[in-house]
């Protein structure tokens, strides 16, 4: 378990104090800089992957609606198919009844089995011009049957499936690159916890080597979390 900055501060006020010389102040003043951008790019670490969990539970949430919408656009589609086929025995009783012989002591029956499979045509197919003419944009929306206005409702629901699985995969693509940029958080929060240790043994060994390579260090890390914050170099998925 890594240190906070906080702890990194306390160690080098305490060497410090145990020194006063403008070596001892120099270095302690950087790790002071150094652990605050740390503070700020552990912060921004944090932040990205708690973006990421969220993103990736909006997709998942729009997926398994994408799931259900699919599910009932084939209920609906099954659904069309089976009153498709009851217009289609309808029309063919039609078709049937208008050319068959008809006994007259059977008129009336003919003439009910004529209003009823008529009817069924009507509702489902659509009803025609009363006049034969060709009918307005509004009044075919008005004697449109039940076949179109299902096929309709199917078409629109296979749609609002598509779209709430483009909308998931947008949300996961996103999640990618949060995650992304949150692995270069990381990899600068790792940089900068390097480069604190290495300045705090260049105070505890007085040695110079160690403040650079801390500096060095430290410039890395910072370098790495910007690519991170600008999304530089970060490939999309």
């Amino acid at each position: 378990m890594t240190h906070g900055p906080e702890h990194h501060i306390e160690h080098a006020e305490h060497a410090e104090h145990a020194s006063h010389d403008d070596f001892n102040k120099q270095v302690t003043m950087s790790i002071a800089i150094v652990a605050a951008i740390l503070a700020c790019v552990t912060m921004l670490g944090h932040r990205a992957h708690n973006e990421t969990l969220r993103l990736q539970g909006e997709a998942l949430e729009l997926q398994t609606k994408a799931s259900i919408m699919s599910t009932e656009t084939a209920n609906k589609w099954a659904y069309y198919q089976t009153k498709n086929m009851f217009n289609l025995e309808s029309e063919i009783m039609v078709d049937v009844l208008s050319v068959v012989s008809i006994r007259t002591d059977r008129d009336k029956e003919h003439t009910s089995l004529m209003k009823k499979y008529t009817k069924n045509v009507e509702e489902y197919k659509g009803a025609k011009p009363a006049n034969g003419s060709e009918a307005s944009e509004e009044e075919k929306k008005k004697s449109a049957g039940k076949l179109k206005k299902i096929q309709k409702e199917a078409e629109d629901m296979g749609e609002a499936a598509k779209k709430l699985m483009k909308d998931s995969q947008a949300k996961l693509d996103e999640s990618h690159i949060m995650h992304a940029k949150g692995d270069r958080f990381d990899l600068g929060e790792l940089g900068l916890q390097f480069g604190v240790v290495l300045c705090s043994l260049a105070i505890l060994t007085r040695s110079r080597g160690f403040w650079i390579f801390g500096l060095s260090a430290s410039a890395v890390g910072a370098a790495v979390a910007l690519t991170g914050q600008f999304s530089l170099f970060i490939g999309h998925h």
